[in-house]
Order: C-alpha cells, then structure tokens, then sequence
C-alpha cells in the first residue's frame, strides 16, 4: 500500500495512476479470494523456498508480480521485424490470458526495439529485442512475465542458513586433531576401530600390566613382605 500511494501521488499521468489502481484493485479481491489457502501455509516447514519467496508468495496462494510490460518498437527499422511479426500474432492472446498486468505497445522512429518490465516490488527490468526473431520474442516475454521482480541472486552453495556461519559449512572433520594432516599413512594407531568394548581378555591383560607396575614402585622391605603373604607365610 505504501508503494501504490507513492507511486499513484508521484509524477505521473493519469493513464498510469488509473493502471496503478486497477492493479492495487485486482490484487485485494486475489488476496480475499485466497485467504483459507494462506493459512495453511503457517503450518509449512521452514527452508530455501519459504524464507527467500517475496512477501512470501507462492507459499499457499500466487500473486503474479509483473504490473506492466511495455514493448517500443519500430515499424519500419529491419530490426523490429520479429517484434512486430509478435505483436500481430501474439499480443492479444498475451494479453487475454494475462489480465493481471498491462501491455503497452510504444512505436518510435528509427530505435532498437526493447523490452521494460515493471514490477510490484518497484523493480523495472529493461531487455534488448534487436533482429531478435519472435520465437525468441516469445520466449523474453514469457521469462519476464513469470519473474519475480526480484535482482538475481548466484547461489555458490546448496545450503542455506538465515545465520551463516564465517566457519564454513560443517563436515566430518571439523573437530579432528590437526596431527592428521601431517600423519603418514597406512598409520597403526589410526588404524584402530573405535569405540568397541574391551574383550575380556584385553582386561585380564591391563590388570596384570597395572599390577606389575605397583609392584616395581614397591620399595624392597615392601617387596619382602609381600612375597611372605603370597607364600603363606
């Protein structure tokens, strides 16, 4: 709402104001039409598509984001061909089964055709139509009226964290000891299975080896007397 009021009270004509408010229009009868569907999406386990949707959308009910297209054209220049050829075949149908936004169709002399997108969240989009044929006419259109508006965004990694860490993603090595990287290998020490219980016999031998060194810290008097009570005597 804050964003029709400052673009509805800014400097433009009435052709676009009345556009403006038609769009703001369609949208509170789309968002009351779709009210029961938004709600189950409270309920919507959070991840990459829920927290990086606008506003949001497509997450229990769609609100298309294009608001205008408008194509500026030539209707002489050799450039323009496959423009033009798309006007006549096609902009109707375009514009028939896309009522939630308006097509402009601009002429001017002797310029490149272009495309400009504009779109709810105030993004405008601009993109070159020169010797383009109207297949590939057909397939910019279509790009821009199924995008989001939003500024492109390269996603490095296949994880996504509101916090990121400045640590790096975790892996299973993040809290090994740093000898490793300097341990030659095949290494008998790391070699070992861990966490198995001892055997009966692996405890049989530690008694004995823990045995054997009390008693080389017996002192020889201690010894004597010990080997006395062992004898019986």
């Amino acid at each position: 709402k804050q964003w029709y009021q400052r673009r509805v009270h800014g400097d433009h004509g009435p052709r676009e104001k009345e556009d403006l408010r038609s769009c703001l229009l369609y949208l509170k009868s789309f968002q009351i039409e779709n009210l029961t569907m938004s709600a189950a999406s409270l309920f919507m386990k959070s991840g990459w598509i829920t927290a990086n949707a606008p506003l949001r959308n497509g997450i229990g009910r769609f609100i298309p984001q294009l608001a205008r297209l408008t194509i500026k054209f030539c209707k002489m220049d050799g450039s323009s061909n496959g423009v033009r050829q798309f006007i006549q075949q096609d902009i109707v149908q375009l514009a028939k089964k896309n009522p939630s936004f308006v097509v402009y169709l601009k002429p001017r002399r002797h310029r490149n055709p272009v495309l400009v997108a504009e779109y709810l969240n105030g993004e405008r989009h601009w993109q070159s139509l020169q010797n383009m044929g109207v297949d590939e006419v057909g397939a910019w259109v279509d790009y821009y009226r199924t995008h989001s508006g939003a500024e492109f965004m390269s996603q490095p990694k296949m994880t996504y964290s509101d916090t990121p860490s400045v640590q790096g993603m975790w892996h299973p090595h993040v809290h090994s000891d740093p000898a490793i990287a300097v341990t030659e290998f095949p290494n008998e020490e790391l070699s070992r299975t861990r966490n198995l219980a001892p055997t009966a016999t692996e405890n049989l031998i530690e008694m004995f080896n823990n045995q054997v060194s009390i008693d080389k810290d017996l002192t020889e008097g201690e010894s004597e007397k010990l080997e006395k009570r062992k004898q019986g005597e």
